[in-house]
């Protein structure tokens, strides 16, 4: 993954100011209006902005005339306008401000109650972070596998906090595997993203959304050498300052322990892509990986 083109950044400092001050001041709505304009500047004006998110709109809405591909392009990057909004109000206005549906809460509870690590699978769909901060209520640690990317950072997103302490960087001794395998061994949480894999990460090639593309191997490999299980976290904007958090378990059976290790990596990673894909038939506008996800297919 390595070789793949960085994501353009986009926004400046004053920018931010100026919708960190509409929300303050005002809330949320007249952040929404602003962002409007802001972005049918990027959409028309940003070749780049267009080309960034070019290739999964194709697989997803084929067949789209220039001027069809032009207005789904401004309204999925109004719907991750949105989310940045609601995201950047909850730090403002408080995190009470946003408000969370999460039907599989007493089932991730039950999980919580056996004290065994968990490896956490997050993905760039609306707003991950929520993913990691409804951690908060269980008795042990989070460790967060993050790279603070610039493009992220250009995007409002610099003043993410975790509900624990513990970033992990990619760039760090053996890619921080050692310590995220430390913290499962010791019954913590450790939170990887299913769908950006790091430098010189390990990865595989499975079809996703009817092409090949490459995932990050690791979450699965930390499940099995650590027999942890994996909860897979999905979320998707479900209105005004709403979001809708799904958990899908997936448990360390004997069946698994038993098989290969390459089989049962793989097989873990395609059961991941299927929930993702899945997730996605839903909620198409929701994906907000803008990177050359499928460069060498």
């Amino acid at each position: 993954m390595s070789g793949r083109k960085k994501a353009p950044r986009y926004g400046h400092r004053p920018g931010h100011r100026i919708f960190h001050w509409l929300i303050r001041c005002f809330g949320v709505g007249p952040a929404y209006a602003v962002l409007v304009f802001v972005i049918g500047y990027y959409v028309f004006f940003r070749p780049s902005a267009r080309r960034a998110a070019g290739e999964y709109l194709d697989l997803t809405f084929p067949g789209r005339g220039r001027r069809g591909r032009l207005r789904l392009t401004y309204r999925y990057y109004y719907q991750f306008g949105l989310c940045l909004v609601d995201q950047a109000a909850a730090g403002i206005l408080g995190p009470q401000k946003l408000r969370l549906d999460f039907p599989d809460d007493p089932e991730i509870r039950r999980l919580d109650g056996e004290g065994r690590g968990l490896v956490l699978i997050t993905s760039h769909v609306g707003v991950w972070q929520r993913a990691i901060a409804v951690m908060e209520f269980m008795r042990r640690s989070v460790y967060l596998h993050l790279r603070r990317e610039a493009a992220s950072e250009s995007m409002g997103l610099a003043g993410f906090e975790a509900a624990a302490p513990h970033v992990v960087s990619p760039d760090g001794f053996l890619g921080g595997v050692p310590e995220l395998s430390s913290a499962l061994a010791h019954g913590n949480i450790v939170a990887v993203m299913g769908d950006r894999g790091y430098g010189s990460a390990t990865c595989a090639r499975v079809e996703f959304l009817g092409k090949s593309a490459a995932f990050p191997l690791l979450p699965y490999h930390l499940a099995l050498t650590t027999d942890s299980d994996i909860v897979v976290f999905l979320t998707s904007r479900a209105g005004r300052m709403r979001f809708r958090l799904r958990a899908h378990i997936v448990r360390m059976t004997p069946e698994l322990r038993a098989m290969d290790k390459n089989e049962a990596r793989l097989l873990l990673l395609r059961r991941y892509v299927g929930l993702l894909e899945e997730h996605l038939r839903e909620h198409p506008l929701a994906w907000f990986n803008f990177f050359d996800f499928w460069a060498g297919s």
